[in-house]
C-alpha cells in the first residue's frame, strides 16, 4: 500500500483484499466481517444528510485498518462506535469526528491521523484551526484520543492499550471499595462499555445469564449505589444507568 491510499474510501469487500487483512487470523477476520456487516447496516440506517453521503462513499483505509486491527481486537465488538460523527464547530459550521464512542459517563472522540492526512500537511493557519477545533471539543466535554496510522499499523497492541486505558479510567472508583461478585463485575464491565442504558434482556444474550440471576444482581448493584433505574419505557421494561455520582 502506498501511503496516499490511507485517505481513499474503502468498502469491506475492498479492504478484505488488502495483504494485511489476508494475513490476519482467519477466525478473527470472520468474526470481524460479521460484526462489521451488522454495524455498518445500522450506521447507514441511522445517518442522514451530508453525513449519509460521506458514509456511502465508504471509510478511509486508515479507518478500516483501525477498526480491524485496533478497536475490534481490543473490545471484540463494534457496537456503540460511531463513524464520521457530525458536530457543530466553534465557527458555527459542521465538522466530522472520525469515530466517537459514548458511555454512560463520558464522550470519547477518536481521530486517525494518516501519514498523508491533511492534518500532517497543513498550512500554519490550518494547523492552528485544527488545534482550536480540538480545544473546543475538550471544552464541550469530549475526551480526545489521536492515533497516527503508522502507530496503528506498526504498534497495534500499544494503540489497543491506550483505548482500553481510556475506557477504563472513568470506572466507578468505589467499585474497588465495595464487595462485588464476579457476575456483578461482569455486568458493570458491560455497562461501562455500552453506549446505551443497561437493559437486562441484553445481558441474557451478551453474558448468557438467566433472567432471575440478572434481576438478583441488578438489585444488588442498586443497593450498593452503583447503578440507578431509569423510567420504564413503553414496553414496560426497566433500564439502568451507571450512577453519575460515583462515576469520575
Amino acid at each position: 500500500m502506498n501511503f496516499g491510499s490511507e485517505e481513499i474510501a474503502f468498502s469491506l469487500e475492498r479492504f478484505k483484499s488488502d495483504p494485511s487483512y489476508v494475513q490476519g487470523d482467519p477466525e478473527v477476520n470472520r468474526q470481524f466481517e460479521k460484526a462489521f456487516a451488522t454495524w455498518w447496516a445500522a450506521t447507514i440506517r441511522a445517518a442522514k444528510g451530508a453525513r449519509l453521503q460521506r458514509l456511502r462513499s465508504g471509510l478511509t483505509y486508515a479507518s478500516m485498518y483501525f477498526l480491524r486491527f485496533t478497536w475490534f481486537p481490543a473490545f471484540g465488538s463494534l457496537k456503540g462506535l460511531i463513524p464520521e460523527y457530525e458536530v457543530k464547530d466553534y465557527k458555527d459550521g459542521f465538522r466530522y469526528i472520525d469515530f466517537v464512542f459514548f458511555t454512560n459517563a463520558y464522550r470519547l472522540a477518536i481521530e486517525i491521523d494518516g501519514r498523508a492526512s491533511h492534518r500532517l500537511n497543513a498550512s500554519p493557519a490550518e494547523y492552528e484551526d485544527e488545534l482550536m477545533r480540538q480545544n473546543h471539543l475538550v471544552i464541550d466535554g469530549w475526551s480526545v484520543i489521536r492515533l497516527a496510522f503508522l502507530s496503528i499499523r506498526d504498534k497495534p497492541r500499544q494503540c489497543q492499550q491506550v483505548l482500553q486505558q481510556m475506557l477504563g479510567k472513568t470506572r466507578v472508583d468505589s467499585e474497588d471499595n465495595v464487595a462485588l461478585t464476579i457476575l456483578e463485575r461482569r455486568i458493570l464491565d458491560y455497562a461501562h462499555r455500552s453506549s446505551a442504558p443497561l437493559e437486562p434482556y441484553e445481558l441474557r444474550t451478551e453474558l448468557g445469564l438467566h433472567r432471575n440471576t440478572i434481576s438478583r444482581h441488578i438489585a444488588s448493584l442498586m443497593r450498593k449505589g452503583l447503578i440507578v433505574p431509569m423510567n420504564m419505557d413503553h414496553k414496560r421494561k426497566y433500564r439502568y444507568l451507571l450512577n453519575a455520582k460515583v462515576v469520575k
